[in-house]
């Protein structure tokens, strides 16, 4: 064999070891009786990978948002996250879609706000750990999904000049808004700035269109960055909602104190669902870190659910659809195009995308089913037999290849639900819950 040939297979072999070699000494460890009682043993390579989900980091700053971690924005977006004032009918708010009695999303598999949305409105707890947002990733800031919904016909139904006269008239949330942004444009003139207008690229002779055509650019950018900054303050209170102490935590900490039981929080169950996640079932490949989410995106052959857009590109269309959106973190409206544009310049855009959706986090499920971007199943134990079975073709596109059908027992998928039902942190600042009483 010659030189080139060894050089390469070296390589090859070196790189197998690395990836698979913490999963041998899971494979081969001791295990635990189901006794319970604290006999149940992790070896050192399972504490070691079981810590990497170690959740006590502060979520990474937002530079393209100024007010992302303002005290006095996150009072005013959580007025306006619950401000049925910033919909078309007067009725519908973020916490419509986003309700805190279910975690922050919504119990149903698709949602009703003006209309009915597209796929199931994911949960937001969390959420200011994430890279990408929207199930396909078409924004990759909060501040930028937060403006979606404002102006989606079927969500809030409302436009960026309403919104603007809502916060200019009403008398609490105007002294809120110039104490952190500055002075409002010259909105009482309505001549400049109509009640209602929006650019409406689809559809050129809606009245709100042809509004916006109307005004000068000049005015078009000082209406649309009070419009931004509405969902920058909206932002900076959704970074509040941090969801954290479950019982998989203390088995964390019971590890740093050098108790390989992990202690008694956990059950006998949900510890051999911890060894199966980081070991043979190789959840941790998807879900990892400190959410339980590799914050990317994976065609999971999914089935189909009569609800909603099977066929859809999913994060293909994702891609294309965020390079075009004014409101990314390297668009006029962002504070700092430095960090969007590492990562909008390097995204990969491939029919290799094609049918995939972003992994969620894991951590508290408790409240957020149904499940997936379709809301495709009502319980965990729904989720795990789909990995298990992992039988059919998904409708577009192909299979992450690392998924592949497992041979798990029932009592073996009951203790991956177990392991997940661990990762339910303790309930978020009963404060957080409501519409204050005053933006200010």
């Amino acid at each position: 064999m010659k030189t080139e040939q060894w050089s390469v297979l070296i390589s090859m072999l070196n790189v197998v070891t690395r990836l698979y070699w913490p999963l041998f000494f899971v494979a081969c460890s001791p295990k635990a009786s189901d006794s319970g009682g604290g006999s149940f043993e992790f070896s050192a390579t399972e504490m070691t990978l079981l810590g990497r989900h170690q959740f006590d980091i502060s979520p990474p700053p937002d530079t393209s948002n100024a007010v992302a971690d303002n005290e006095a924005a996150a009072k005013l977006g959580q007025y306006l996250f619950f401000d049925t004032g910033l919909s078309s009918n007067g009725e519908v708010s973020c916490a419509t879609c986003h309700q805190p009695e279910h975690g922050f999303s919504d119990p149903e598999i698709l949602s009703t706000g003006i209309g009915t949305t597209q796929r199931h409105s994911p949960t937001i707890v969390n959420t200011a750990y994430n890279r990408w947002f929207y199930w396909d990733g078409r924004c990759d800031t909060l501040w930028c999904q937060a403006t979606g919904p404002l102006e989606a016909p079927y969500e809030q139904g409302t436009n960026r000049l309403a919104v603007a006269h809502h916060l200019f008239s009403d008398s609490d949330l105007s002294a809120a808004y110039t104490t952190i942004f500055g002075a409002f444009p010259d909105l009482s003139d309505t001549d400049r700035f109509p009640a209602n207008a929006r650019p409406v690229t689809d559809d050129e002779e809606d009245p709100s269109h042809i509004a916006w055509t109307s005004m000068n650019v000049e005015d078009q950018v000082a209406a649309t960055t009070v419009f931004v900054n509405a969902a920058k303050a909206i932002a900076a209170f959704e970074r509040t909602l941090i969801q954290r102490n479950s019982d998989f935590d203390e088995m964390l900490d019971a590890f740093m104190d050098g108790d390989s039981t992990g202690g008694a929080t956990l059950t006998d169950s949900a510890k051999r669902g911890a060894t199966m996640f980081v070991g043979d079932a190789m959840c941790w490949a998807c879900h990892a870190g400190p959410t339980f989410t590799n914050m990317e995106f994976h065609n999971v052959a999914l089935p189909e659910v009569a609800e909603i857009d099977n066929q859809s590109a999913g994060r293909y269309d994702g891609i294309a659809a965020l390079l075009a959106n004014p409101f990314n973190s390297i668009g006029q409206y962002s504070d700092d195009d430095s960090a969007g544009d590492l990562k909008l310049t390097h995204l990969v855009y491939s029919i290799e995308e094609i049918g995939t959706f972003k992994t969620p986090g894991l951590r508290n499920l408790m409240d957020t089913a149904p499940y997936m971007h379709g809301g495709h199943f009502e319980s965990l134990t729904g989720v795990v037999r789909h990995y298990n079975e992992m039988d059919d073709p998904p409708p577009v596109g192909h299979r992450e290849e690392l998924l592949l059908p497992q041979a798990w027992s029932d009592a073996e998928v009951a203790d991956l639900v177990a392991f997940l039902e661990s990762l339910q942190g303790q309930p978020i600042d009963e404060s957080l819950l409501n519409q204050p009483v005053s933006p200010l």
